[in-house]
């Protein structure tokens, strides 16, 4: 592997960590959102938060498996986990959406609490759809 590809990969795995710590913080601000009983934030925090953190950690843990490969060997069985990773965060942006409308309180506040629902989901669809990498062995 050249130095450049090692440098890619590495610089990767940092920022993917860097998205686990950042999804973590998300679902925690959910748990301190719930135990003041705002649950139509809450859970659409704690979905987006874990699934985003779960799914980073995978995508990281890959990246890092890939700084030992060498060039023209197979592809590592890590492409099939963020394939699976991504159709999870996928399907968790979804239900971000519906329980940020299932669980919006009545009032003035329930647009702004569906709209906050439905940008977490497309910043978890987003990030479901540019993460990842996929390594480069056949030269």
């Amino acid at each position: 592997m050249t130095s450049a590809e090692l440098w890619r990969l590495r610089r990767s795995a940092a920022l993917h960590s860097l998205a686990v710590v950042t999804f973590t913080l998300l679902a925690l601000s959910g748990a301190s959102a719930a135990a003041l009983g705002l649950y139509g934030l809450a859970v659409p925090l704690i979905v987006t938060g874990s699934a985003g953190a779960a799914g980073a950690a995978v995508i990281t843990m890959a990246v890092w498996r890939w700084q030992g490969i060498e060039p023209g060997t197979a592809v590592p069985a890590g492409v099939t986990a963020q394939r699976t990773t991504r159709l999870v965060m996928a399907t968790a942006a979804v239900a971000v959406v519906i329980s940020g409308v299932l669980l919006a309180p009545q009032g003035v506040d329930r647009g702004f609490v569906i709209w906050v629902a439905a940008l977490l989901a497309a910043a978890l669809a987003s990030f479901a759809l540019l993460a990842g990498e996929r390594p480069r062995t056949a030269e």
